[in-house]
């Protein structure tokens, strides 16, 4: 054993010979350590003493190590007597051959970047992204990863985002609430738009300011419609709504104001025109009656026929 490893040794020129690569080895798991750290430790600066969002902190924290860990790549191919200057022109050619065969990779890249001085959202956002709704759970250079509101986690790349409609619900503190109703046509709307609005100040989620209002939005089909609209804090809006539309029933309910529904009025003519296509109606219904009872006697004269005996 110890005579194959010298051999080998004598091979390589002896341990002066081997002596850089462990060096090299050496300093590149070393150094994704403190790369690891020293990006945690850049992110815990922004979050702490900048107040930058989580979204800004990641980034941050991402560009930190992959920077340190690129110094700590060179040193490792300098302790290895690497020239430099050959490997970075060496490196542009490659990065322009790379370019060309992973378009896509790169444009996504290029498109995060956008959206980091962009910032629509941040993570832990709710989000609407075309049909997609749900909360940014992580934002990498390629893509950003979403979890569903029923668990399904939905991975969009950068690029994707970057041309999409997003619609953010977590951006402000404070969202608007909107219910439509219906009313008849001979309700008292003041007496109503008092009512309403003193049940929506009586609710704990719903804000006096922004005041909440009743407005009378148009004549509908059946009856007036009105659209009732508060406000709440963007955690409590979904409870908020939910009373908001309880509250506004039982209201109606104690007032007596039925929510009409939908109906319609036929006119018959009595013109001769009328009158005609009637009796005609009529004629085509007495000759089905007609056919269908003669096709019966006849099956039971047929069916009779069949079972006498010959």
């Amino acid at each position: 054993m110890n005579e194959t490893i010298n051999r080998w040794l004598t091979r390589l020129g002896g341990w002066e010979g081997i002596e850089p690569y462990i060096l090299g080895v050496f300093w590149v798991i070393v150094g994704y350590f403190i790369a690891k750290f020293f990006a945690r430790g850049v992110e815990r600066v922004v979050r702490l003493r900048h107040g930058a969002s989580p979204h800004s902190a990641v980034i941050a924290s991402k560009t930190a190590f992959y920077g340190a860990f690129m110094l700590v790549v060179l040193i490792a191919l300098s302790a290895l007597g690497v020239q430099l200057s050959g490997l970075l022109a060496a490196a542009g050619i490659f990065t322009v051959a790379l370019g060309f065969a992973a378009q896509t990779s790169v444009s996504n890249i290029i498109s995060g970047f956008f959206l980091f001085m962009d910032r629509p959202f941040s993570i832990d956002d709710t989000v609407k992204i075309d049909t997609t709704l749900g909360t940014v759970i992580s934002i990498d250079l390629l893509s950003t990863r979403i979890r569903t509101f029923d668990n399904l986690m939905v991975r969009i790349p950068n690029e994707v985002l970057l041309k999409s409609t997003i619609i953010n619900y977590t951006l402000y503190g404070v969202r608007r609430i909107e219910v439509a109703v219906r009313v008849p046509f001979d309700c008292d709307l003041l007496v109503l738009q008092r009512k309403l609005t003193h049940t929506m100040h009586a609710l704990p989620t719903i804000l006096d300011e922004p005041a909440p209002i009743v407005l009378i939005d148009r004549f509908g089909e059946n009856g007036m419609e009105l659209l009732v609209r508060a406000w709440s804090e963007r955690q409590n809006y979904v409870s908020a709504k939910s009373e908001l539309t309880g509250a506004i029933h039982a209201r109606l309910r104690d007032l007596g104001v039925d929510v009409p529904l939908p109906q319609r009025v036929i006119h018959l003519s009595e013109s001769l025109e009328g009158s005609a296509l009637i009796a005609q109606l009529r004629e085509s219904a007495t000759s089905s009656e007609t056919r269908s009872r003669r096709t019966a006697r006849e099956d039971t004269l047929a069916t009779t026929s069949g079972d006498s005996p010959t």
